[in-house]
C-alpha cells in the first residue's frame, strides 16, 4: 500500500533568455531568486533590468515581455515505486503560460492557461531514470506573440479599435488580463513558473472532491454535501467522511461507498448549526470536513462555514424595478466595500502575510464586501481562507474583462476547464457569494454596437460579432449549476433590465462621474442603483510613495512626464483642474500641495456618493440600493489611481471617509435648494439653505439615542443659534436600515454655518456612536477664519491624538514623516472635519516618537504661512 506522498520539486531551479531581445540578458542559466517565480523577479534579482515600477522603466523593461525564456532543474526528486500500481505524476499549479514542458528531454506537456493546474503521470519516464535524479525544463514563449497567432487563428469579430488596455490579441490567451497593462498599472507580463510544482506518489486518490452545503430557512439544519471520485479505483472503493465543528470536535463519521466508476455523492444532516456571519453580523464559526480513502491512501479536508445565502430581487414598495439585495441568514446586508485588483504584477512576490495586511485592513474600514475583478485571477487559497476567518463577503468575477472574447470551440473547451477548476477550488468557503461572469463585456457591447439583443435567450450567438455569450449565457451557468451550491451567478458586471447598467435592476457601474461625461460628483445621487458594485474618483498616492515612484526631484510635479506615467488614468490632465475648479481653490505647486488636493477631492466625492447610497437602504421592500463598492482597495504599484490605499498601505483620507460612512450607526445630512436665482440673471448658484438628517442603524435591534445639533460661523468659529426644538431630540432608529430624522431644517446665514451632528447613546455609558459636519457647497466659496488654529496633542502613552480648532476647520489630516526601518503610523481615524467646543480623539500606534503633522483645506492662505 502507498500513501499519497508529495514532493516538493522546488529546488536547483535556474532560469535564462531562451533568444537574444536586448543583447541576449541572461543568455546562460542563472540560479532564479524564490521559487515559484515569474522571469521579472530573477531579473530584478540579479540586476539585470531596473525596477519597473519606479520612474519610466516600465518602458526599459517592455523587452522582457517580448521574449521566451527557459526554466530548468536537475533536482527533481529520485523515487523508487514500491509497487507495480504505483504512480507518480507531476503536478502544476500554475504555469505563467504558453509553455512547452520537457521531463528528462521528452515532451510530456504544452499549456496556454495560467489559471489551469495541470497533471502529468510521468510513471514510465521516472522508472527509466533508475533512482537518478531527472531534469525538468519549462520553455515558455512570449504571450503577446503567441496571442496574436492565436488571434490571427480563431479571428476577431471586432473592429480592432474596441479594445481598452492593451491590444485584442490579449482576448485570444488565458492570462490574467491586467498583465497587458491598464489604468491603474504597468504593463508588465510575466513568464514564468509562478504556481507550485511538485510530484505525487500514489496508488490511488481522491479526485474532484466537492465540498458545498445547504442551511435551512429557520436555521435549525444544515446538509453538507460530498462528492467526488477515487482516481485509479480497482473495485468498489469506501470513503470515510469525518465532520468537525468549530470547536475541532469530531461530530461525524459516515462511511459511503463509490460507484464501480470510483465516484461518491453523500449528504449529511447538521442539527442546530453554528452558522457563519458576515463580521458585522456575528461571528465566523468554521467546520472541517476530512474525506479519507480507507486504507489511508490519500485524504484531504475542506473548512466550510454554514451559512445560508440568497440573492434577493423582488418589487420594491417606493421605487421602480427590483431589489439586488444579499441576504446571510434571513438578514438582509447592506453591502459596503471595495473592488479589488491583484496585489501585484508579479505575482509569487504576494504571500499570505501580504493578503493578511490587506484583507484585515478592509475589514477595519467597515468594509462588508470585496469584489475580485475580471482582469486579474480567481485568487489563491489563503485570500478565502482569510476572508472566511475575518467575515468578508467575496464576489468573484470570471477571468473576462472589457473586451469581446472568442468563442471557439477549442477556445470554450479550454475556459470551461479553467472555470470548473476554479470554481472546484474555491467554491466552498462561506465568504464566497457570487460568481459573475464578467467584467463590464456587455456595457462595452452597448458601447460599441457589438449583436447584444437582450431579448435573446436562445442564440446561438457565436456567429455574431459578440460571441462571448456562448460563455456568459451556457458555460459558465452549467458549471455553476453542477458545482456552484448555493452561491449564485450573474452574467455580468454590470448588469441587469434593459441595458446592462440599468439603475433599476441589477448592479451598475457609475463612471459618467470621473470619467465619461464628467459629471460633478454631486451627480452621484442622481446615478442611485440597485447595487452599485463600481465607481470610484482618482488621487495620488501619499506623498512618500509618490517620492519612491518618482526619484527625479525635477519632475516631481503634476505636470511632469513622470507623474503622467504613474497616472494611468486617461485624461488625469483635464479630469483633475475640471473637477478641482468646479469645487475648491487648489495648488498645483508645491507638489505636497497637489497631492493633499487630490486626496481631498477624492474623499468627498466618496462621502458624498457613500452618504446619499447608504440613506437608500430603507428596510425591507425598499432596499433602493442595498450594496456600494468602491472602485478600488489597493494599488498595484506607486502612482495616482482610485485606490483607497497605496501600494505602501499609506491609507488615502478616502479610506477613513468610507470608513466611517460604513460604521454601525451612521448620521447623514444633505442640503437642499430652497430657492433657484432670479431667470433674469446668470452666474448665481442656487440656494441650499434647509439641511435633511437622517440616520442609519446597522444593528438588528431598535436603537433609543439622542440627536444632538449645533452650528457654527466658518469665519469667525463664533456659535450660531438653533431652534431650541431641533438642537437636540430623541430618535429611535429602527433596525438595519435608515431613519429619516428632519426635512427641509432652516440653516441661518447657511452660506457660512456649518452644522455638526451626533448622535449619541444616552443609556448606562453615555457613548458617541456617529458623528457628521455639514458645509456650505462649492468649497471654493468658503472663507475660513483667518485666525483658523488647529492643535493636536499626544498623549502620555503615544498611543491618542487630541484634536480641538478655535473654528471650523476642513479635512485635517495627520501623518509623520517616514522613517526607514519604522512602520507607518496606523490612525484609527483621520481626515476629519472639526468644530469649536470639541475634542477628538484618534488612537494612533507605531508613533515612535515622531512628530506629528497636521494640515488641513487652505492652510495655505495662513496668514503666516504654512509649512510641513
Amino acid at each position: 500500500m502507498v500513501h499519497l506522498k508529495r514532493l516538493p520539486v522546488d529546488q536547483g531551479w535556474k532560469f535564462k533568455q531562451a533568444g537574444r531581445l536586448n543583447n541576449a540578458t541572461a543568455s546562460t542559466f542563472l540560479p532564479v531568486a524564490q521559487f515559484p517565480t515569474v522571469a521579472h523577479i530573477d531579473l530584478l534579482h540579479h540586476k539585470l533590468i531596473p525596477d519597473p515600477y519606479i520612474d519610466d522603466n516600465e518602458t526599459k523593461t517592455l523587452w522582457v515581455n517580448d521574449a521566451d525564456w527557459t526554466y530548468q532543474t536537475e533536482a527533481v526528486p529520485s523515487i523508487e515505486l514500491p509497487s507495480s500500481s504505483s504512480r507518480a505524476v507531476l503536478v502544476f499549479e500554475g504555469l505563467d503560460t504558453v509553455v512547452d514542458v520537457y521531463l528528462n528531454g521528452e515532451h510530456i506537456l504544452f499549456s496556454k492557461n495560467m489559471h489551469l493546474a495541470q497533471r502529468v503521470d510521468v510513471t514510465n519516464l521516472l522508472r527509466q531514470a533508475k533512482g537518478e535524479t531527472s531534469t525538468l525544463e519549462l520553455r515558455f514563449r512570449a504571450a503577446p506573440a503567441f496571442a496574436r497567432d492565436e488571434k490571427k487563428r480563431i479571428g476577431y469579430k471586432g473592429n480592432e479599435t474596441d479594445v481598452h488596455f492593451g491590444g485584442p490579441e490579449r482576448l485570444f490567451l488565458r492570462k490574467a488580463q491586467y498583465h497587458w497593462g491598464w489604468d491603474w498599472g504597468p504593463a508588465i507580463n510575466t513568464s514564468g513558473p509562478w504556481q507550485p510544482i511538485y510530484l505525487e506518489i500514489y496508488e490511488k486518490r481522491l479526485d474532484k472532491v466537492v465540498v458545498r452545503q445547504q442551511v435551512n430557512a429557520d436555521l435549525t439544519q444544515a446538509v453538507i454535501s460530498v462528492k467526488g471520485r477515487v482516481k485509479h479505483a480497482v473495485a468498489k472503493e469506501e470513503v470515510t467522511v469525518e465532520i468537525s465543528d468549530p470547536l475541532s470536535k469530531q461530530i461525524h463519521t459516515h462511511p459511503v461507498k463509490t460507484s464501480a466508476d470510483g465516484s461518491f455523492n453523500t449528504r449529511i444532516t447538521i442539527n442546530s448549526p453554528d452558522v457563519w456571519y458576515p463580521h458585522t453580523y456575528g461571528a465566523q464559526p468554521l467546520y472541517t470536513v476530512t474525506i479519507r480513502l480507507l486504507g489511508g491512501y490519500d485524504s484531504t479536508s475542506r473548512t466550510i462555514g454554514l451559512r445560508r445565502l440568497r440573492l434577493l430581487q423582488h418589487q420594491l414598495k417606493h421605487a421602480t424595478g427590483t431589489s439586488f439585495v444579499f441576504e446571510i441568514n434571513n438578514i438582509r446586508i447592506f453591502a459596503g466595500g471595495s473592488c479589488w485588483i491583484p496585489a501585484d504584477c508579479m505575482l509569487p512576490r504576494v504571500t499570505r502575510e501580504r493578503y493578511n495586511d490587506w484583507l484585515t485592513l478592509a475589514k477595519s474600514g467597515n468594509q462588508t464586501m470585496v469584489r475580485i475583478w475580471g482582469g486579474g485571477i480567481v485568487e489563491s487559497d489563503a485570500f478565502y481562507d482569510i476572508c472566511d476567518r475575518e467575515g468578508l463577503l467575496v464576489w468573484q468575477d470570471f477571468l473576462f474583462a472589457c473586451g469581446n472574447y472568442p468563442a471557439s470551440p477549442d477556445f470554450l473547451d479550454n475556459v470551461r476547464t479553467e472555470a470548473e477548476q476554479q470554481v472546484m477550488r474555491v467554491g466552498h468557503h462561506a465568504s464566497l457569494v457570487l460568481w459573475a461572469g464578467n467584467n463590464e463585456d456587455y456595457m462595452l457591447a452597448e458601447r460599441w454596437g457589438w449583436e447584444l439583443d437582450m431579448d435573446d435567450e436562445t442564440g446561438p450567438w457565436d456567429q455574431t460579432n459578440f460571441p462571448a455569450r456562448e460563455i456568459y449565457e451556457r458555460l459558465l451557468p452549467a458549471v455553476i449549476d453542477e458545482l456552484g451550491g448555493d452561491v449564485p451567478y450573474w452574467r455580468s458586471s454590470p448588469y441587469g433590465g434593459r441595458t446592462s447598467n440599468d439603475l433599476t435592476v441589477g448592479d451598475t457601474h457609475i463612471w459618467d462621474v470621473w470619467h465619461g461625461k464628467m459629471a460633478p460628483y454631486q451627480d452621484y445621487k442622481l446615478y442611485t442603483s440597485r447595487f452599485v458594485s463600481e465607481f470610484g474618483f482618482e488621487s495620488c498616492a501619499a506623498l512618500p510613495t509618490m517620492y519612491r515612484a518618482i526619484t527625479v526631484p525635477a519632475e516631481r510635479h503634476a505636470q511632469s512626464r513622470l507623474f503622467d506615467i504613474h497616472d494611468k488614468g486617461p485624461g488625469h490632465a483635464r479630469r483633475y483642474p475640471m473637477y478641482m475648479a468646479e469645487n475648491m481653490r487648489f495648488r498645483m505647486n508645491p507638489f505636497r500641495d497637489f497631492v493633499y488636493c487630490t486626496q481631498v477631492l477624492q474623499a468627498e466625492a466618496l462621502r458624498y456618493a457613500y452618504n446619499c447610497w447608504r440613506r437608500e437602504f430603507r428596510g425591507p421592500g425598499q432596499e433602493n440600493c442595498a450594496g456600494v463598492l468602491v472602485w478600488q482597495l489597493n494599488d498595484i504599484w506607486p502612482g495616482t489611481s482610485w485606490a483607497l490605499v497605496d501600494i505602501d498601505m499609506h491609507c488615502k483620507p478616502a479610506f477613513y471617509v468610507t470608513k466611517r460612512a460604513l460604521a454601525k450607526v451612521v448620521v447623514g445630512m444633505e442640503r437642499t435648494v430652497t430657492q433657484q436665482p432670479p431667470y433674469i440673471v446668470t452666474g448665481y448658484p442656487p440656494e441650499r439653505h434647509a439641511l435633511d438628517i437622517w440616520a442609519v442603524n446597522g444593528t438588528l435591534e431598535t436603537l433609543h439615542a439622542t440627536l444632538t445639533l449645533a452650528a457654527y460661523n466658518i469665519y469667525t468659529g463664533a456659535a450660531v443659534a438653533l431652534p431650541n426644538h431641533v438642537a437636540e431630540q430623541k430618535v429611535a432608529l429602527a433596525p438595519n436600515q435608515t431613519t429619516e430624522i428632519s426635512s427641509n431644517m432652516a440653516i441661518p446665514d447657511a452660506d457660512n454655518t456649518v452644522v455638526v451632528a451626533y448622535i449619541d447613546d444616552t443609556t448606562a455609558a453615555a457613548t458617541r456612536l456617529a458623528r457628521w459636519v455639514s458645509w456650505p457647497e462649492p468649497m471654493r466659496l468658503l472663507h475660513i477664519s483667518p485666525t483658523l488654529e488647529v492643535k493636536a496633542r499626544v498623549s502620555d502613552a503615544s498611543d491618542k491624538v487630541f484634536l480641538t480648532a478655535n473654528a471650523p476647520a476642513k479635512g485635517v489630516t495627520l501623518s509623520v514623516n517616514p522613517v526607514e526601518g519604522v512602520p507607518n503610523a496606523v490612525f484609527d481615524n483621520n481626515f476629519v472635519d472639526l468644530v469649536p467646543n470639541e475634542t477628538v480623539e484618534i488612537a494612533v500606534q507605531f508613533l515612535h516618537g515622531r512628530l506629528v503633522q497636521v494640515r488641513f483645506l487652505y492652510d495655505w492662505e495662513m496668514e503666516d504661512g504654512f509649512e510641513l
